[in-house]
């Protein structure tokens, strides 16, 4: 992870409007997993609040962190409005920073493919672990590397969506191409242009794909005592064909 996961201000605006669209799957899931927690809860890379702030809404005692001031910006804005006061600060999966102990850690929405080498990854898992109680579990969920869809969409440019930004009608486009194919690594781009198709300012990060067999490799290695994986959000096997795989690791 580095600076390049930060997001403009621009960019992470725009980030948080097309990501509006209420529960894409995860929502509930983790609402429950919270809900249920004997204990605070940590949301890592918690971005513009999706889910943290709804875990606020619904009376979970949770903190957040995430590795961009502008994402955090826009939490804080969102939170200010229903008079929320969040406990969120600019830090990475790595280095957490956290001041207390929790009873349940969530990472959601592929944020762990931001971890690029495998000595970042088990930094992750030691630093998350080391934010839990005895007892403690830290939920995760990243994508199912698929070769269908990597084949089709790498890189060409896609149309997401238009929003409007300080009075202005602006459209994203976003592109994957293969950063290093035998790290097995990808660059995502995202833009932003204007309605003469000028591109206003852009960012690029590098993501990781993760495997199962891969994650299961970090998991055996982290302090964790114990894990399991499900094949998305309704706790059956992980078979193929899934499109998400969920982790859930206990310390």
């Amino acid at each position: 992870m580095n600076d390049a996961n930060r997001f403009s201000d621009e960019v992470a605006a725009f980030y948080d409007a097309s990501h509006e669209y209420g529960d894409i799957g995860d929502e509930s899931f983790y609402l429950e997993a919270a809900m249920g927690a004997d204990g605070p809860v940590l949301e890592g890379a918690c971005g513009a609040g999706r889910l943290y702030l709804e875990l606020l809404r619904r009376g979970v005692d949770a903190d957040g962190f995430d590795v961009s001031p502008a994402m955090l910006d826009i939490l804080r804005k969102k939170a200010a409005t229903e008079d929320m006061e969040p406990t969120v600060w600019e830090a990475d999966l790595r280095s957490i920073g956290a001041e207390r102990i929790y009873s349940l850690a969530i990472v959601p929405y592929n944020s762990f493919c931001n971890l690029r080498g495998v000595d970042d990854q088990l930094a992750a898992l030691e630093a998350l672990y080391g934010v839990l109680n005895s007892g403690g579990r830290l939920l995760f969920d990243v994508y199912v590397p698929r070769y269908d869809t990597i084949a089709e969409s790498f890189g060409e440019w896609q149309s997401v969506r238009e929003v409007e930004y300080e009075g202005r009608q602006l459209r994203g486009r976003s592109r994957a191409t293969i950063e290093d194919q035998v790290k097995q690594t990808y660059r995502a781009e995202q833009e932003l242009v204007d309605s003469d198709g000028d591109v206003l300012t852009r960012d690029e990060f590098v993501l990781s794909h993760l495997p199962p067999q891969q994650v299961e490799l970090l998991a055996r290695h982290s302090p964790f005592d114990r894990w399991s994986v499900s094949g998305g959000f309704d706790g059956e096997s992980l078979t193929d064909g899934d499109g998400v795989q969920v982790w859930e690791l206990v310390k």
